[in-house]
């Protein structure tokens, strides 16, 4: 088999591309036994199985993301990964935007184990609330909004979330203007001194 042979030399089945040996579209081969799959003898499957023959590609890359992340989340206590973070060579971070994209089409058993990770679907939506609940915390303790240059709390700088809030007060979802305005949030401080 011209497969044994690109194993024997490359230590696994996943064959590129229009990837030939010896005038033999291996490409075009595996394409064909995965098609066959279920019609072909079991001796064949077994001897393709024994090679290590990746049956579902998709599956199997999926697999590898998940398992990276599993070791993502066991080192760093969250699954926040940064876009362009690599683990092991395979690239995490596009990864992750890709499970968050097509969300409608994983299935119930994927969503599933990516929210038993506590996996981050909106991470800018994450991000808002990390910082509403620092500004709370923050009205609580001092009983204003006038945060001092650099403050943070867990981690959010809460002086420059202060700020974006105001710069996009008309482009924000009314939901999230209404949770400020219920905490009485100060959309201009120097109208407040005025009144």
């Amino acid at each position: 088999l011209a497969l044994e042979a690109f194993k024997a030399r490359h230590g696994h089945c996943r064959v590129p591309g229009g990837y030939k040996l010896n005038g033999i579209n291996l490409e075009s081969f595996v394409l064909v036994q995965r098609r066959t799959r279920d019609e072909m003898p079991p001796d064949r499957r077994q001897r393709l199985d024994d090679l290590g023959l990746v049956w579902d590609p998709i599956y199997e890359q999926w697999e590898k993301g998940f398992a990276e992340l599993q070791v993502f989340q066991k080192e760093h206590g969250h699954c926040r990964v940064p876009d362009k973070y690599k683990i092991n060579d395979f690239n995490l971070g596009n990864w992750v935007g890709k499970q968050r994209a097509k969300r409608d089409r994983l299935s119930t058993e994927q969503i599933r184990r990516l929210d038993a990770l506590n996996f981050v679907w909106d991470p800018l939506a994450e991000r808002w609330e990390a910082g509403f609940a620092a500004l709370q915390a923050f009205k609580e303790q001092h009983g204003h909004f006038r945060v001092p240059s650099g403050f943070k709390i867990n981690g959010v700088n809460l002086q420059s979330f202060v700020a974006v809030q105001k710069r996009t007060r008309d482009q924000m979802p009314s939901e999230r203007k209404q949770r400020l305005e219920e905490l009485g949030f100060v959309w201009d401080v120097r109208l407040a001194r005025s009144i």
